[in-house]
């Protein structure tokens, strides 16, 4: 297919998508000029309007809005066919997307073996419970709570996913909580909304009506919590009995911080597992090779660990 004035497209792309001259000029690194003339020979080149000049600036016209979703996603796939294609020596920079919970409770154990074992290393966190498209990002890799890995994405499995009931030593002996019946009638449960898309994600009545345990969380005097990291640090306060994610406490678990009053029979599965993710095919260099390798062989040692604790 032969395409002509690409620059003009480009041009009409980010205008369009950014609401006006002066910003596509600081997204496309051109002089408004630039982009003023490349919008108006397009037109002259396709013989119609596709901004309509008013006081308060351009509009698109109907034809162009009609267009414009397709219009950006070709411009989508020619930056990832380019990046695809570039090859620029990384160097020892490791950028990584990490959730929040990743970063606030795997991270902070391992980190001080990581540079020990890399030496120079530029480490670069991105710490978000959003979804970062790789293609888009100037990133390396990213830690990502999800299911099956699919599109132009690889991935290993790091660590596995689920909840069950946690608190302190002094909590439990507090409110007599044992191994023996899994009974949380009168005990303040701690409600943590956790942000995720899991369907086997639990929350007390879920984690109630399989376990065959009644869960009444209509209590007023119940805390509930909208976290954007772990529950982790409020199981250690003492407030009340977490529903913890298994990734996020086995460490304090296996420490004796936290402990199961109900044991591994309490343990209820996800779905989803921590996995490490990075566009297929990408060429890494020895640093982000080595770094790569480093997560696997911690997220390894930790499998071992929370099979131990959990049953799994």
């Amino acid at each position: 297919m032969r395409l002509s004035h690409l620059n003009g497209w480009r041009a009409v792309e980010a205008v369009h998508r950014l609401g006006g001259i002066a910003a596509a000029a600081d997204d496309l690194g051109v002089t408004r000029a630039a982009v003023t003339a490349q919008v108006r020979g397009l037109e002259d080149r396709l013989g119609r309007v596709l901004f309509t000049r008013t006081p308060g600036g351009l509009r698109p016209t109907p034809d162009l809005v009609a267009v414009a979703d397709r219009l950006t996603e070709a411009m989508t796939a020619l930056a990832r066919a380019q990046k695809a294609l570039t090859f620029e020596p990384p160097g020892n920079r490791v950028a990584v997307s990490v959730t929040q919970t990743f970063a606030e409770t795997w991270l902070p154990r391992h980190l001080p073996d990581l540079f020990p074992r890399l030496g120079q290393i530029d480490l670069i966190l991105n710490t978000t419970w959003d979804v970062v498209d790789l293609h888009g990002a100037d990133l390396h890799f990213a830690i990502r709570y999800m299911g099956e890995i699919t599109g132009d994405l690889a991935g290993i499995p790091l660590l596995p996913s689920g909840v069950v009931p946690v608190c302190t030593p002094d909590f439990a002996a507090r409110y007599g909580l044992g191994e023996g019946a899994m009974d949380v009638s009168g005990v303040p449960l701690v409600h943590i909304d956790v942000p995720t898309t899991d369907p086997d994600w639990a929350g007390w009545s879920r984690w109630g009506q399989e376990m065959g345990v009644p869960v009444d969380i209509s209590q007023e005097t119940q805390p509930r919590y909208a976290l954007t990291g772990s529950g982790v640090r409020l199981a250690h306060s003492g407030v009340g009995l977490v529903l913890g994610g298994l990734s996020e406490i086995f460490a304090s678990l296996a420490r004796g911080t936290l402990i199961m009053p109900f044991g591994q029979r309490s343990v209820f599965p996800g779905a989803y597992e921590h996995k490490l993710i990075w566009i297929d095919g990408q060429r890494f260099g020895p640093v982000q090779r080595a770094f790569r390798d480093w997560v696997v062989e911690k997220a390894r040692e930790d499998r071992r660990v929370m099979a131990e604790v959990f049953g799994l």
